[in-house]
């Protein structure tokens, strides 16, 4: 309170040396202009309420800086020197303007928090459905190792974005944003801990060369949607990105193949055509950052 009170105080001593300090006859009717936007930034009492409320420093040490450089322009201003003083009034102007985006008023805050929470949920609940589609394609069941923690995860995250969802309606942003960014983190985390864990028994899961395939187009299918998520998670460079989009095309085009070699019911070819698909989809997803078993 004691180092906001002087703060209060020495912008009011500045405030009335500012008004004390007119234009002096002569001076060109732009830099008075300047002088009178200059001083209605740097004497707003609001503003400089929210910079000190926001704590922070550099917002605060641009505050200072505008002062001085708005004083500095009156002494130019008053000793003739207009270059100057015009110099020193967009100094002042810009460093206020900086020191104001630090510190944004509430309203503006929770306005951009409203809107980042609105896009954020969208890429976490794909995330959380892509995790169960690989869940049911990987058959992940109960009782099976490792299922235990991903029944944690599953709900852990669930009551994450219902949190997320509540704060939201209660006009709480910043919460609920704070919710997605731990139901973000559980939800990376069981991807790769499931990604890289899960091994697959061919011999004892299928009964017939057509069961498998259909088992192993779906796991395609799941990578396929993991792809996009990972890229939003992780927003890898764009040489990374084009590397992706590759990899995904060649996917695809093995996928084509596997479905022809399936309609001629040659299934071994249909397999290795979609387990090569499946393998580029890997290499996508390890591109963009999430690491996945070979």
């Amino acid at each position: 309170m004691i180092r906001r009170a002087v703060f209060l105080l020495s912008l009011g001593v500045a405030q009335v040396a500012f008004a004390q300090a007119p234009a002096p006859q002569g001076a060109p009717a732009g830099l008075v202009q300047k002088q009178a936007f200059a001083r209605s930034l740097v004497e707003d009492a609001a503003v400089a309420e929210r910079i000190q409320a926001s704590q922070d420093a550099e917002a605060l040490r641009l505050f200072a800086l505008a002062k001085e450089s708005y004083g500095l322009a009156l002494a130019a201003l008053k000793a003739g020197d207009y270059g100057a003083a015009e110099k020193r009034f967009n100094e002042a102007m810009s460093s206020i303007g900086k020191a104001r985006r630090l510190a944004p008023d509430a309203a503006a805050l929770a306005a951009k928090q409203r809107a980042e929470y609105a896009e954020r949920l969208q890429g976490a609940e794909s995330l959380e459905k892509s995790y169960r589609s690989y869940l049911k394609s990987a058959g992940r069941k109960p009782g099976a190792a490792g299922a235990e923690t991903d029944e944690a995860a599953t709900l852990g995250v669930s009551r994450l974005l219902d949190a997320a969802r509540k704060h939201a309606r209660e006009d709480r942003p910043g919460d609920a944003l704070r919710a997605l960014d731990k139901a973000e983190q559980v939800m990376r985390a069981a991807l790769n801990r499931v990604l890289g864990s899960t091994t697959l028994d061919y011999a004892l899961k299928f009964e017939t060369p057509a069961e498998e395939y259909a088992f192993e187009m779906e796991r395609n299918r799941s990578y396929a949607e993991l792809v996009p998520v990972a890229v939003a998670e992780y927003k890898p460079k764009e040489e990374s990105r084009l590397i992706i989009d590759s990899l995904v095309n060649q996917s695809r085009e093995a996928i084509e193949q596997a479905r022809g070699y399936a309609e001629q019911k040659n299934f071994p070819r249909a397999l290795e055509s979609v387990r090569t698909g499946t393998e580029y989809l890997m290499n996508a997803l390890g591109v963009a950052g999430l690491v996945v078993p070979q």
